[in-house]
């Protein structure tokens, strides 16, 4: 606890002996350390090459080759599993190597080894000598991000031109929107009317149907007398009008019936 500031307050109206104390204080938890995870993940990608994929098979049958001949009845099946499991990790290990994953689609395997050299120089930063490495392998790594993004939005670009110059409108704007995109989390809990967190998938959809049941429940208590049809006047208020309309079209006929008698 590191306390910020502490004020007294002697002259209080209170019943004690003891003075009133003010105190501004800033508490800081401790980390709890999580447990690291234990499953291997290995790079699958390197296996569509076909040279790596030759290697590794190569390599991993010629570990299984004591295995193929062993005897059933005198050897232990927990002792087989062990050693399949130890030939399988190792030649992986070897050959492919651990996956690394990637938040950032522009990260290179080059970036990546630059982060773990920065990792271990990490714990020597406060030395003199550490110190300066490990400022010079830090600024390299922003330099390498910083162009690696650059070549990978033109490669974005590019590839957007060519779609658009073979009419692929689809892909193009499927490109466009997932680099403008900004992706948000998506709520899995929502309260109910106390302001307790539903967490169940069910009882987050009944929820919802309640709250939207309340939202759109609203009565219209109209006038319905403005629904009913008045009665049209049949009396013509403009007959000199109707009249010169009715010689107008006339006229027209008679035009159109003598340009076609010609």
């Amino acid at each position: 606890m590191n306390i910020a500031r502490t004020r007294s307050f002697p002259g209080a109206d209170i019943g004690s002996d003891h003075d009133l104390l003010m105190m501004t204080f800033r508490l800081r938890l401790k980390e709890i350390s999580k447990p690291k995870h234990t499953r291997l993940k290995f790079d699958l990608e390197k296996l569509k090459d076909p040279n790596v994929l030759e290697t590794f098979q190569a390599m991993i049958g010629g570990r299984f080759a004591p295995l193929t001949i062993m005897s059933y009845e005198d050897t232990d099946i927990d002792s087989m599993i062990t050693t399949f499991n130890t030939a399988v990790t190792e030649t992986a290990s070897e050959i492919l190597g651990k996956h690394r994953q990637k938040k950032k689609t522009w990260i290179t395997a080059k970036i990546l080894d630059l982060c773990d050299k920065r990792r271990e120089l990490r714990k020597k930063r406060f030395e003199p000598e550490g110190s300066e490495k490990y400022k010079e392998v830090n600024n390299n790594i922003k330099r390498c991000m910083k162009k690696a993004k650059e070549n990978w939005i033109g490669e974005q670009c590019s590839e957007i031109e060519e779609n658009l110059r073979k009419n692929n409108s689809k892909r193009a704007y499927q490109l466009v929107k997932d680099l403008t995109t900004v992706k948000q989390g998506k709520a899995t809990t929502v309260q109910d009317r106390s302001g307790k967190c539903l967490t169940e998938e069910r009882q987050i959809l009944n929820r919802w149907t309640e709250y939207c049941s309340e939202l759109y429940n609203h009565k219209a208590n109209g006038d319905p007398s403005v629904l009913n049809c008045t009665q049209t006047d049949t009396e013509d208020d403009h007959p000199i009008l109707r009249r010169e309309v009715e010689a107008a079209v006339q006229s027209l006929k008679k035009g159109k019936s003598a340009g076609v008698d010609n």
